[in-house]
């Protein structure tokens, strides 16, 4: 009974698939199959075909750190975002991993939340890692962390820095195009006292759409008035703290534009728990377009941002720099107002039937 379990546990241990293997399988040479897994030219795609083959019949997984190392290539793309939990880089990271995975890439991604230490730790990581190219979302206007990759020849694409240089390209989404679309809607809808909950102070993509707002409501000939411009966080619950504020002034907004759609969700929270009704009252417009805007109650009235193309413009611009690295591009993704049931009418606030 011994020596038949020690046959049965003898009989499951098995060599691990090599190169050499694939080659005797495929009966070609083993140079042949390294070629055909580099996807060379110099192979046919007939002997292609059979490589591949004894790669499945062998159930084979090339060894891509040895590769890495002798071809100084990883396939291997490395995204850094500052929140995993906002919807908007999630669905993001899903359509830059479609195309990814098209060109046969995988992704490797890092969490920066922590500020300019979590980016210091996400860059290290993706040094180590020996990445291909890196897309970054930078938290801070803190540039430093993420240069290290350029400065090491590794292509670095930022969304939303406004910046260029070797190695390095940028990919900006026009929030002032969408702020002066959201405006005017809602000037036209005759509302004047609109309010903007804004991000954290110190981040960059806050100060952008800050001034994307106030930059609108000059171009449109409206007042921005000091108490109707409040600091967020990106997040539900301070949109719902903000608009909890702005609802107990005197004179009370009659719409609110957000950082992003995750504050517009908490305002709308906030609204309907204080019995300020969504769009009869108030109106609110969110800024990113994520798929929840349509399940929220009421639909939420949003500046939507393709994922899409966002994702394809970080791609190709990794692509493009691995080329051509000496001098980085400016890439532009448009922004497009998206009307739904959060906005209406602007009426008085007091006595909630005149109209304005």
């Amino acid at each position: 009974m011994v020596e038949m379990i020690k046959k049965g546990a003898s009989s499951v241990e098995k060599k691990p698939t090599t190169m050499r293997d694939v080659a005797r399988h495929a009966g070609v040479s083993l140079a042949t199959v390294s070629r055909a897994l580099d996807g060379s030219s110099l192979v046919s795609k007939e002997t292609s075909l059979l490589v591949q083959r004894a790669v499945e019949s062998l159930d084979f997984v090339p060894n891509i750190s040895a590769r890495t190392l002798k071809y100084g290539q990883s396939q291997a793309l490395g995204v850094i975002i500052p929140d995993l939990t906002n919807p908007f880089f999630s669905e993001f990271l899903r359509e830059f991993g479609i195309l990814a995975a098209a060109s046969g890439q995988v992704i490797l991604l890092a969490n920066a939340e922590a500020g300019a230490s979590g980016a210091q730790n996400s860059v290290r990581q993706m040094l180590m890692r020996r990445v291909d190219g890196v897309v970054v979302t930078p938290s801070f206007d803190e540039l430093d962390p993420y240069q290290q990759l350029s400065l090491r020849k590794i292509p670095t694409v930022a969304i939303d820095s406004r910046r260029t240089g070797p190695y390095f390209s940028d990919v900006s989404i026009q929030h002032e195009e969408g702020m002066l679309q959201a405006v005017l809607y809602l000037k036209a809808l005759g509302h004047h006292r609109i309010a903007f909950i804004a991000g954290q102070e110190g981040i960059f993509i806050s100060s952008l759409r800050l001034d994307a707002f106030r930059n609108a409501m000059r171009q449109h000939a409206l007042v921005v008035k000091n108490e109707y411009i409040r600091t967020g966080n990106y997040r539900i619950d301070a949109g719902d703290r903000e608009m909890r504020s702005l609802l107990s002034l005197p004179e009370r907004p009659t719409a609110v534009i957000t950082i992003n759609d995750m504050t517009a969700m908490g305002a709308l929270r906030a609204a309907r728990e204080m019995s300020v009704s969504v769009p009869e009252e108030l109106s609110v417009i969110g800024f990113d377009g994520i798929a929840l805007d349509e399940v929220v109650y009421p639909a939420l009235s949003t500046m939507s941002v393709s994922r899409l193309q966002l994702a394809r413009n970080c791609h190709t611009a990794l692509e493009e720099l691995k080329v051509s690295p000496i001098s980085g591009k400016q890439l532009w993704v448009p922004v497009e107002l998206i009307c739904r049931q959060s906005t209406g009418p602007a009426i008085s606030v007091k006595g909630k039937g005149a109209r304005k």
